[in-house]
């Protein structure tokens, strides 16, 4: 869907890795190789939320929220939505998405200054590095 979205409304298409990582405490260590190869080409899996694998997106795209993440905002399953930035870092020529943006009708920032008060930013993983910001 992020490609023909990007091939009709003439945005970038990019896909963004995620970052996999195994074990737990000082124990954790990210997934490098074939394993990294392997989990990121996987089939998308509902159960598996630290498997990620790779996310096709273009600024502007429609997005639906699929999880009841605050409903008493408005940020509930089934609210539809727009892709309005990404950040993410580059590592080894692949973009690893770090968070995004959505403009969510239904959301309500709690901040009642928020110059948008219908965005709401998603943090889809966390690194201790510097992102990029692809920004519509």
């Amino acid at each position: 869907m992020a490609k023909a979205f990007a091939t009709t409304t003439g945005g970038e298409f990019a896909v963004y890795y995620s970052y996999d990582t195994v074990g737990t405490g000082s124990r954790r260590m990210a997934l490098a190789g074939q394993n990294a190869l392997d989990a990121w080409n996987m089939s998308p899996k509902y159960n598996a939320h630290d498997l990620a694998g790779r996310l096709p997106l273009t600024i502007g795209m429609p997005i639906i929220v699929v999880d009841n993440v605050a409903v008493e905002l408005g940020l509930c399953n089934g609210s539809p939505g727009t892709l309005v930035n990404i950040q993410y870092l580059v590592n080894r020529g692949k973009r690893y998405a770090v968070s995004v943006e959505l403009d969510v009708p239904r959301y309500t920032s709690p901040d009642k200054h928020a110059p948008h008060p219908n965005r709401v930013l998603v943090p889809l993983t966390h690194f201790p590095l510097t992102y990029q910001s692809t920004t519509n």
